[in-house]
């Protein structure tokens, strides 16, 4: 019995670690190629030294077609200087999922990201740039984005 404690307390303590390390986001943006059309999403980043796990998710309507991306990224992050901006570079798997008139369609793709974000006050804005390959469909997109 006292293990089970130790060990919900450990992990109780990591996931509070981990939550406030964490960085989520919202962010609104451009996808070109074949999608040519505006977006907007939700993202986060989990740091471990220089490298994030990065999630996003992005929905886009056009056409009555409802389209959704869901990207689970590794990024390398830096910066140079102390107090000066973050860059980051990432790729990861990529699950499309797009819906029109009550019917759906899903796969699965790759994605890689590149962005830079800073510090203003509070608030940590980005602009982020990405390209999605999901089976024939491929689009680039560029995002800016506030991070809290």
């Amino acid at each position: 019995m006292k293990f089970r404690i130790v060990l919900l307390t450990l992990g109780i303590a990591a996931v509070s670690a981990a939550a406030s390390a964490a960085d989520f986001g919202a962010h609104a943006g451009y996808y070109w190629g074949d999608l040519k059309q505006w977006a907007v999403g939700v993202d986060a980043q989990w740091p471990i030294g220089p490298v994030a796990i990065s999630p996003n998710i992005d929905y886009s309507r056009k056409n009555e077609v409802g389209w959704w991306f869901a990207s689970g990224d590794v990024d390398l992050r830096w910066s140079w200087g102390g107090g000066g901006p973050t860059y980051w570079v990432g790729a990861g798997p990529t699950y499309g999922y797009v819906t029109y008139q009550g019917d759906h369609d899903s796969e699965w793709g790759w994605d890689v990201n590149g962005g830079v974000g800073w510090t203003m006050g509070g608030i940590r804005p980005y602009v982020s740039g990405r390209y999605l390959k999901i089976k024939d469909f491929r689009s680039t997109g560029a995002f800016i984005g506030l991070r809290f």
